[in-house]
């Protein structure tokens, strides 16, 4: 019997410990060079199991690579072991060794670019059929010149070559390098690079199946990202075209009412005041009036009528005027008759979506009024797509407002509980100022040339947004609301019309029971490419200076 029929005992065996037991015994008077094939042969083995469970355990290439040169060189007794690996479509012409382990004495072939146009023309294709290269010494090999230089710049005499196949593809290749003398390579010394050789190739299918997946996550990731995106910017641009085309036909059927009303008003003030005039000069010329007629005049009270009746005049003057100002707010914040970019006044835009939600603002049920404290700059007209901006205005200051109402809401049930316990202390207690504070300046244009910007600061003084949140603040659909009161769509909108359609930026400052603070940062002049959207960043910082109120 010899070696290799003993190897083929080894499945009759009850364990590996059997079986090492077998190999001792069988070893016995056997000669010398069959007992240090035998233990090599066992060493081998080992040092395939290992490479084996490495790779099992880890898909991290790099570790698996590295692991499988030490073991390998360490077993062959050899000056280095490297992987080499292909550039794609170089056509097996160029490639680097991206792993190795090597003897301190000798030169590392790390990272080495090496350009072989030899190899690919006249051996790659016998390597893609599992081609094995073993030379004892490479000057006494059938060689080409070009071959044997690159080589002699590794300091390389016996060279063993093995390929690493990527399925049906040639990656790379095994290298085991003698350099301090030619070697005569043994079968199973070259049979035990190519069982490596195989695992490795199982490793590289893997990883890539791996990478593949890894891919495909982020892919699909992106795409449910935008899907997302697209959908809350599908339902938010409907919901503002629903809501713009509702505004601008109720401000159009009441404009037409209104401006009769406030037209005639001026006819109407002045025949009053002819009849006026008329009355108190008959009253001048006839201070006698007959009893019919005093009595008529005792029962209109005609003294307080001709006091009242032009003070009523200017009231309803007042109340017209006051609606045409709704009107034209309510024009100005859907704009629908408008260019779609167009200059304009950002503050008319702020004033006309306060005045749109004065009823909030209004004390409400005995409850203290929300102040408003404008802090106007000077600003130049701003291009930029108006409605959006007022919608982002919309947003912001409906927030705002949200959050002052529940910290009322707070107050009250922390006085209502404290009524309770205490009463005294309930009537120590004062009810908190609601404030929301508007700022806006113009940034002028710098050294680089970045275009002046506008920012627009809106801060309440509410409940303020915890840390965990404001990481998650602009994601569509996330709210801090209570379910049912928020789509978590309003400041994901904002960002992107402030973000990716004006070239702009965005943030949240905010610190729990202080309050919130937004920063809009805007170029003042669009500067469009194509596709008809603004990517160009407004560029550069700016100090910022908090007005979250007190």
């Amino acid at each position: 019997m010899n070696f290799n029929d003993l190897e083929q005992l080894q499945d009759c065996c009850r364990d590996q410990e059997a079986f090492e037991r077998m190999k001792k015994i069988w070893a016995v008077g056997r000669p010398t060079a069959t007992v240090v094939q035998l233990e090599r042969k066992i060493e081998q083995q080992k040092a395939l199991f290992r490479v084996i469970a490495k790779i099992r355990e880890t898909l991290n290439l790099e570790t698996i690579l590295k692991t499988t040169a030490i073991e390998v060189r360490q077993l062959l007794n050899a000056d280095r072991v490297g992987m080499f690996r292909f550039y794609p479509d170089s056509g097996w012409n160029d490639g680097e060794f991206i792993s190795e382990d090597v003897l301190p004495q000798y030169n590392s072939a790390l990272a080495a670019r090496i350009h072989d146009h030899c190899f690919g023309d006249q051996y790659a294709i016998h390597y893609h059929q599992g081609r094995v290269q073993a030379i004892a010494d490479i000057h006494a090999g059938a060689l080409t010149p070009c071959h044997v230089e690159v080589l002699n710049s590794f300091q390389i005499r016996a060279n063993l070559v093995v390929p690493l196949l990527q399925g049906n593809s040639l990656w790379g290749l095994l290298c085991v390098h003698q350099c301090a003398a030619p070697r005569q390579w043994q079968v199973d010394e070259v049979e035990f690079v190519q069982q490596i050789a195989v695992q490795i190739g199982v490793a590289l299918q893997q990883v890539e199946l791996l990478e593949q997946s890894q891919r495909r996550s982020v892919e699909l990731a992106a795409a449910l990202e935008t899907l997302q995106k697209s959908q809350s910017q599908l339902i938010q641009n409907e919901k503002m075209s629903s809501l713009g085309q509702l505004v601008a036909g109720v401000a159009h059927e009441i404009n037409n009412p209104v401006n009769f009303i406030y037209g005639n008003l001026i006819h109407v003030s002045r025949y009053a005041k002819n009849l006026i005039d008329v009355v108190a000069l008959y009253q001048e010329e006839h201070p006698q009036p007959s009893e019919v007629l005093r009595d008529r005049i005792e029962e209109t009270d005609l003294d307080f009528l001709l006091t009242d009746f032009p003070k009523i005049l200017d009231s309803m003057q007042l109340g017209a005027e006051r609606i045409r100002q709704i009107v034209l707010s309510l024009r100005n914040f859907s704009r629908l008759d408008e260019a779609e970019m167009k200059s304009v006044d950002i503050h008319d835009g702020i004033d006309s979506t306060l005045l749109i939600l004065q009823h909030r603002l209004k004390p409400q049920s005995g409850t203290a009024a929300i102040s408003v404290i404008k802090e106007y700059g000077n600003l130049p007209l701003v291009e930029c797509y108006p409605s959006q901006l007022n919608q982002v205005f919309m947003n912001l200051l409906s927030n705002a407002i949200d959050t002052l109402e529940e910290k009322l809401k707070r107050y009250e049930g922390l006085e209502s509980e404290l009524q309770t316990l205490d009463p005294q202390q309930s009537e120590a207690q004062t009810e908190p100022s609601l404030q929301i504070s508007i700022r806006t300046l113009l940034v002028p244009e710098n050294a680089q040339g970045s275009a002046p910007r506008v920012v627009i600061q809106i801060a309440d003084n509410g409940l303020g947004i915890s840390p965990s949140s404001q990481e998650k603040l602009f994601h569509p659909f996330f709210t801090t609301k209570p379910i049912g009161k928020g789509t978590g769509l309003g400041l994901s909108i904002s960002h992107q019309i402030v973000v990716e359609r004006h070239g702009g930026d965005l943030q949240c400052y905010s610190q729990l029971n202080e309050g919130t603070e937004f920063w809009i940062e805007i170029p003042a002049e669009q500067r469009r490419g194509g596709g008809g959207s603004v990517k160009e960043s407004a560029g550069g910082s700016v100090e910022r200076v908090s007005i979250l109120p007190n």
